[in-house]
């Protein structure tokens, strides 16, 4: 019976540790999200739709995360670089246009930290 609830607390404990919440801690002064196809120089469009905006920072600050540090995937199709008032860069992330599961299933995708956010908001783009 010991073996049982200790093999549960093991279980929990995996699963709490590999779906942590993240500290993100985007500004809410966003303002225009530009759209780039990967590894383009490119701008695809960019999204100035402030309601949204808002809703996906709010998303991207509370999201549960995965770190996609030991695994192999495709890259995603675009790279969306957050602007706050003065057009500086706060924030750089992937996106795919499917939700994929690295960890957790989402759309956004933080390549250079290896960190997959458990988002699956849909942007107006594609």
């Amino acid at each position: 019976m010991m073996k049982n609830y200790l093999f549960l607390f093991l279980v929990l404990l995996v699963s709490l540790i590999g779906c942590q919440s993240n500290n993100l801690n985007l500004p809410q002064n966003v303002s225009s999200i530009e759209v780039y196809e990967w590894d383009e120089n490119t701008l695809f469009t960019t999204i100035e739709d402030s309601e949204l905006i808002d809703d996906l920072v709010e998303e991207l600050n509370r999201a549960k995360t995965a770190s996609t540090a030991d695994m192999d995937y495709p890259l995603p199709e675009y790279e969306l670089i957050f602007k706050n008032g003065e057009n500086e860069e706060v924030f750089r992330v992937g996106f795919y246009n499917e939700v994929v599961n690295l960890g957790v299933k989402g759309r956004y995708l933080d390549v250079n930290e290896d960190i997959m956010y458990q988002v699956d908001l849909k942007l107006p783009f594609y």
